[in-house]
């Protein structure tokens, strides 16, 4: 069977811009000579849609842009993932379903089965769960249709149910996944391995259709798949781009070489969260305080390669701590990058604020206040910046400094999208050296730094980054207690607990 694998970039609760190109890649299959048109999990609405499947006429717009759908049809199975009502359920309404089309007629509808609600996910706060398994014969071939989670369970299981196996005593010679699956740092050797199990326990061909694109905090990868028989890897599709994929479930098997850079994808989903954040709410340009430390040079890359240069306005604000090398650092960094640059001193605002407040911080030593006092005097500069000249403020604070509330509220975390904040800083310092072009050497070199009083370090004040990265990892990603994170990592117990506190 021809088979083609339309990985789309939907925009949320656009029903009418994501059937416009439902329907265009109707008419690429067509063009291609395909039988089977493949799209991911909730494309008409994009996922995830949330609370916009509380509104009722959201709801019912589904069926008149489904209709459309169907009319264009002729010719093609189109298998595509929405949502539907059924008043069958006894618990929900909704159903996170696949519509099951063949030449302008819809067949029906297979049901996700298995609803997660852990991390990002909370379907069961909307949907009920399929409970039937069935197969669809359709061109002479016996099809499986599993919506995303319902072939993770086979490889990572958690539920009860295991839908894969259910389908095993049906025979399929086919299984389709529908799948919305988010970004996660070296997630795609994971999902192909789901789909190399699920061919070996079918014998039979996977093919998985993932949605690609930035939906707020949360990034699609894309990277669709297709498995054969032999679960032997025969196609992916592009990452972090929309994409089709062409492929022949009875074409000869042939080799596929796969080589990925985790750290380089990882590069890549930032500069699509940027880019897919702007376009999809409607913004075009962005600043960001440029310091010349690594922070914010990772940024500004990370912009440029988004937005464009011409999008991109830097603004560093050097003050009485700043060093001498931290300046010129940020002059070169622009410079590399072809970006605009202000330079805007903030020793009067800092002095002026220390004037107004001294009667009132009598014999009081300069502490974390005065530094504050910094952060937010530069805060308040790029904030006037956006409501001046309409750019969006990025924040370059990363998850290591959030994580141990080393940064200033008002300060240097205001802003409207903070774009490492999920980003560790030894991760950092790995990305920042695929940039070693633009980034100037001192930056990368330079011990980290503040730069709010004389001489200062972040190690003043924190222990080394590669141990807070370690608790992190333990703690917030893989749920260990402290006793394991310290066991695993070989930290002390004391230092794990105050880290975590």
């Amino acid at each position: 069977m021809r088979i083609f694998v339309s990985q789309l970039n939907p925009i949320i609760g656009d029903l009418e811009g994501n059937t416009k190109k439902i329907l265009y890649a109707l008419e690429q299959a067509r063009l291609s000579n395909a039988e089977l048109v493949l799209f991911s999990e909730l494309i008409l609405s994009g996922y995830p849609p949330e609370d916009l499947l509380l509104q009722r006429t959201f709801i019912e717009a589904h069926s008149y842009y489904l209709e459309q759908i169907i009319e264009a049809s002729s010719g093609l199975i189109v298998i595509l993932g929405l949502v539907r009502q059924s008043k069958e359920r006894a618990e929900k309404s909704l159903i996170n379903s696949a519509a099951v089309i063949y030449d302008g007629k819809l067949l029906g509808f297979q049901d996700k089965q298995l609803l997660p609600t852990y991390d990002v996910f909370d379907e069961r706060r909307y949907f009920e769960p399929g409970s039937k398994t069935r197969i669809w014969s359709l061109k002479g071939k016996r099809i499986g249709i599993l919506i995303c989670e319902d072939m993770w369970q086979h490889l990572e299981g958690t539920y009860t149910h295991d839908p894969v196996l259910g389908l095993a005593d049906l025979q399929p010679d086919l299984i389709l996944n529908l799948s919305a699956s988010p970004y996660r740092f070296q997630k795609l050797e994971t999902r192909i391995e789901v789909c190399l199990a699920c061919a070996r326990t079918l014998k039979c061909p996977v093919v998985l259709c993932c949605q690609v694109g930035a939906n707020d905090q949360l990034v699609f990868a894309g990277y669709s798949t297709y498995v054969n028989s032999q679960a032997k890897l025969q196609q992916l599709a592009k990452g972090f781009e929309e994409d089709t994929m062409l492929l022949d479930t009875e074409a000869v098997p042939t080799p596929y070489a796969f080589m990925m850079d985790p750290f380089k994808d990882l590069y890549q989903a930032l500069v699509l969260g940027v880019r897919d954040y702007f376009v999809k709410l409607g913004f075009k340009k962005a600043c960001l305080g440029i310091s010349g430390g690594i922070d914010s040079a990772l940024v500004a890359c990370i912009a440029v390669d988004a937005l464009g240069r011409e999008n991109v306005l830097g603004i560093t604000m050097p003050s009485r701590y700043s060093s001498k090398q931290s300046p010129l650092d940020a002059i070169q960094l622009a410079k590399n990058l072809k970006i605009t640059l202000k330079q805007i001193r903030i020793e009067k605002p800092f002095q002026a604020y220390l004037e107004l407040l001294q009667p009132y911080f009598v014999d009081q030593e300069f502490d974390a206040t005065e530094e504050n006092l910094q952060a937010r005097i530069r805060g308040a500069i790029l904030m006037a910046f956006s409501n001046k000249f309409g750019h969006l403020v990025l924040s370059t604070g990363n998850k290591s400094e959030m994580a141990m509330g080393y940064c200033t509220l008002y300060g240097d975390m205001c802003g409207g999208l903070s774009v490492l904040s999920d980003v560790t800083k030894q991760q950092v310092y790995i990305l920042a050296n695929l940039h070693k072009q633009r980034i100037p050497k001192s930056t990368l070199e330079k011990p980290p730094s503040a730069e709010l009083r004389p001489n200062q370090l972040d190690s003043d004040s924190l222990p080394a980054y590669d141990i807070i990265d370690q608790v992190l990892q333990g703690y917030m990603e893989e749920h260990l207690s402290p006793e394991e994170i310290s066991h695993q990592y070989q930290i002390s117990l004391d230092l794990v607990k105050q880290l975590i506190k």
